[in-house]
C-alpha cells in the first residue's frame, strides 16, 4: 500500500489531482517539529486571508484535504497536525490536550509569521479553536465551528466506550484497552474493505456519518493507512490526552468553559450536521440561544464528519458567510 507523501516539500496532488498545491511543511515551534499542511492562494486577494484548520481528535491535518484546495482559492490554508496527532509528536503527551492548544496554536502563528487567521475547529478540533479565540483574540479575525465538543447539553456526545475509559482512569491506564480498540479497528477496516455494502461495519468505521459513499476514494485511501499507524504508543498516549480533555471540558470543567466561550469576540459560524449522532442536537440549540450573536447552520443530508462528506457544501457555507 502506498504510504503517506507527508514529507517537507512534497505536493499532495502526487496523490489526487483534488489535493494539487497542497505541500507538507515541517516547522519548529518552541522546540518541538511540527508537520503540517500549506496551500498558498491560487489568485491574490486583495486583503489576503489566512485560514488555520484544527482537525478532530484521533484525526490528523490529512482529515481536511478536500477541503484545503478549495479554500485556497482566495486565501492561504494552514493545517497542522496538532500534537500528538498525525507527524507532530510531542515531548509531552499532556501537550495534546486541548486546554494547552491556545499556546501552541500562538506559538505557531509566531512561528509562520501569521498574523490575524480565521480558525476553523471539527469536533474537539472545534474546542481547541475556542480556547484560541477566547485567550487569544487579537489573533483570531474569525471562528468557523463545525459539531464542536463543546458543554451546553444535559446529553453527553456519545463517545465510544475505549475512550471513555480515560474518563473514570488516569490515560495512561486505559492505554491498554483503548490499543486493543484501536486493533479491533483495523480489523473491521479491513473487512469493510472486503465488502463496503455492509452497513453496520460502515457504521462502525465513520461513526457519526450518514452516507460514507459520499466520502472521496482519495480520503477513504488514505484514511486505511492512518488505521495502520494510528496505534503508534506516542499517539495513542495524544488521543487518550485529548480525549481526557474533551470529558474535563463538558464536566468538572463545564463552568470554565463556558465562561471561555462568553469571552470570544470574533464572528462565529456553527455548522452542525442535522444527522449527527455523536453530539446532541441539544447542543446546537443551545448555543443558538445563549450566543444570538453566532450564526448557527444545520446542514441537511449529513453528520458528524461535515468536511469529509460534503467538502464543497462546508466551503460554500464558508465563503457565503464570510461575505455577508
Amino acid at each position: 500500500m502506498m504510504g503517506h507523501t507527508d514529507a517537507p516539500g512534497q505536493d499532495w496532488g502526487e496523490r489526487s489531482r483534488r489535493w494539487a498545491g497542497v505541500v507538507s511543511r515541517v516547522h519548529q515551534v518552541d522546540g518541538m517539529e511540527v508537520h503540517y499542511l500549506r496551500a498558498e492562494p491560487s489568485r491574490r486577494p486583495g486583503e489576503p486571508t489566512t485560514h488555520l484548520l484544527l482537525h478532530p481528535m484521533g484525526a490528523g491535518s490529512w482529515s481536511w484535504l478536500d477541503v484545503v484546495a478549495p479554500l485556497a482559492t482566495g486565501g492561504r490554508v494552514i493545517v497542522p497536525d496538532l500534537p500528538g496527532a498525525g507527524r507532530t509528536r510531542p515531548a509531552d503527551p499532556r501537550d495534546a490536550r486541548a486546554e494547552n492548544s491556545p499556546e501552541f496554536l500562538e506559538g505557531l502563528c509566531r512561528a509562520l509569521d501569521l498574523d490575524r487567521v480565521v480558525v476553523h475547529g471539527h469536533s474537539l478540533g472545534g474546542l481547541a479553536g475556542t480556547l484560541f479565540a477566547a485567550r487569544h483574540p487579537t489573533r483570531v479575525s474569525r471562528l468557523v465551528l463545525t459539531s464542536p465538543v463543546l458543554p451546553g447539553s444535559p446529553d453527553p456526545p456519545r463517545f465510544p466506550r475505549a475512550w471513555r475509559l480515560a474518563l473514570g482512569a488516569a490515560p495512561t491506564v486505559a492505554r491498554v484497552p483503548v490499543r486493543i480498540a484501536l486493533r479491533v479497528k483495523g480489523r473491521a477496516w479491513r473487512r469493510w474493505q472486503a465488502d463496503p455494502t455492509d452497513p453496520a461495519l460502515a457504521e462502525r468505521m465513520f461513526r457519526g456519518s450518514v452516507d460514507v459513499t459520499q466520502i472521496s476514494p482519495d480520503l477513504l485511501t488514505l484514511l486505511a493507512e492512518e488505521v495502520e499507524r494510528v496505534r503508534l504508543p506516542w499517539r495513542v498516549d495524544g488521543m487518550l490526552q485529548a480525549a481526557a480533555s474533551a470529558v474535563a471540558a463538558l464536566t468538572v470543567k463545564e463552568e470554565a468553559v463556558r465562561a471561555e466561550l462568553d469571552r470570544i469576540r470574533a464572528p462565529t459560524l456553527v455548522l452542525w450536521g442535522r444527522h449527527d449522532t455523536v453530539l446532541p442536537r441539544a447542543l446546537c440549540e443551545e448555543l443558538r440561544q445563549s450566543h444570538p450573536e453566532w450564526t448557527v447552520t444545520e446542514v441537511e443530508g449529513v453528520g458528524h464528519l461535515l468536511p469529509w462528506e460534503a467538502p464543497t457544501t462546508y466551503v460554500e457555507l464558508v465563503r457565503d458567510w464570510m461575505t455577508q
